[in-house]
């Protein structure tokens, strides 16, 4: 008997050929409802995201300020705990060096038109910033990115920041201060803490290092704060977060700090802003006098 082969594609009697008929998808009013509850979900959510712009800012500045901490701190570790040089150069007799050295920063800002306004290279060249390599000679950290102030005629320049807008706590690290070294304007309670070992009142974790200052208040590289009691502000911080500032601390964290009184919340006006009165218990004053080293 002669046996014709089956292909597999040929069914058999007891293997009948089955159709799958089954579709599966969405009805109209199913797909109205999913549209609608997008919509919805939209409006809640864009608000939301249009909102986040200053806070990526304040994230940023936050970053910059963790950045500049742990240079710091590295620094300080990698010589014999000795903190990096924080010299005023109004004062210097060799300029922008003290001893020989750069200090941690270099130059000084203005509202005129002065090429050290966006010389970048006294922020990431080792010959003017002894932490530039700590940084990895990047201008970016130096720049609060929320601290975009420029005067009319540097907008007509073409300027859309100046270089700098950190400063350092005039009482941390060795160096040139104005007047009198270790003793500005003849202030009695001065101190200057030298060394990662001095701070001891306050403690690393509550005494601030380094801060943005206000766009007319900064100029070199140190911000002064006048010893307690005062009823004056000597330095401004800077507001450029709705009010608050990022500050880091000798203990090498940062945090943005809200200003709570009515004389350091003021607008950019192009004028030098310094020594300006307050009350002796501006909330504001005290909270930089008290975190800011004094003598044990």
């Amino acid at each position: 008997m002669k046996i014709t082969p089956r292909t597999l594609s040929q069914p058999t009697a007891t293997q009948p050929e089955v159709r799958n008929h089954t579709h599966f998808g969405f009805t109209l009013t199913e797909l109205l409802v999913v549209l609608a509850s997008l919509a919805v979900l939209a409006l809640v959510v864009l608000p939301a995201v249009a909102g986040t712009q200053p806070r990526s800012k304040g994230f940023q500045c936050l970053n910059n300020m963790r950045q500049l901490a742990q240079a710091w701190t590295l620094y300080a570790s990698e010589n014999n705990e000795k903190l990096v040089l924080n010299s005023d150069p109004h004062v210097s007799s060799s300029g922008y060096l003290f001893s020989g050295v750069p200090s941690w920063a270099t130059g000084l800002l203005d509202w005129t038109a002065g090429s050290q306004n966006t010389n970048t290279a006294y922020l990431t060249s080792d010959r003017y910033s002894s932490l530039a390599n700590y940084l990895g000679h990047s201008p970016g950290v130096f720049a609060c990115p929320a601290e975009n102030d420029v005067s009319p005629m540097q907008r007509m320049l073409g300027w859309e920041h100046r270089a700098r807008s950190v400063a350092m706590n005039a009482a941390v690290g060795d160096g040139s201060k104005f007047e009198q070294p270790g003793n500005p304007f003849g202030w009695s309670q001065w101190y200057v803490a030298k060394k990662a070992t001095d701070f001891e009142y306050p403690s690393p974790g509550q005494t601030w290092v380094f801060s943005d200052e206000h766009p007319d208040s900064i100029d070199d590289i140190l911000m002064y704060v006048a010893p307690y009691p005062t009823t004056f502000i000597e330095e401004f911080p800077g507001n450029e977060h709705d009010g608050a500032d990022g500050i880091t601390f000798a203990d090498g964290h940062a945090d943005m700090h809200k200003w709570s009184g009515s004389v350091l919340n003021r607008p950019v006006r192009y004028t030098l802003l310094q020594q300006v009165p307050c009350l002796l218990t501006d909330p504001d004053m005290l909270w930089l006098e008290q975190h800011t080293p004094r003598s044990p």
